[in-house]
């Protein structure tokens, strides 16, 4: 709604406080709207906005997904980046589990020796 009242830009809000998505949408939007200095209409067509806004979380659910699928990929490739910089700079590395994954998914430990 922001980008079409001011036009197209790569802007996010502040985080906002929990307990303000759990009321009502209309006065969210105004609340956010008056905190963050953008001026609404006075008509403003808010069944329309709320479907937009469900349509586009439900795209941001899907590209969730895809990015969940690689999350552990990507924490080793960057732990092994990790443990190659540190073989470069002279440590005796070695890479293991702290904890269950079932723990936490973060559970991955480097221990790294002169």
């Amino acid at each position: 709604m922001r980008n079409e009242l001011e036009g197209e830009a790569a802007r996010t809000f502040r985080p906002v406080p929990s307990r303000w998505v759990s009321g009502d949408f209309t006065d969210f939007c105004r609340t956010l709207a008056q905190r963050e200095g953008v001026d609404l209409p006075a008509a403003v067509q808010w069944a329309h906005w709320l479907a937009v806004g469900e349509q586009r979380r439900a795209e941001i659910r899907r590209l969730e997904l895809v990015r969940h699928a690689f999350r552990r990929a990507l924490e080793l490739w960057l732990v092994m980046d990790l443990v190659v910089g540190l073989e470069e700079a002279g440590f005796d590395v070695q890479v293991g589990d702290f904890c269950d994954r079932s723990i936490t998914p973060r559970n991955l430990l480097v221990v790294a020796q002169r």
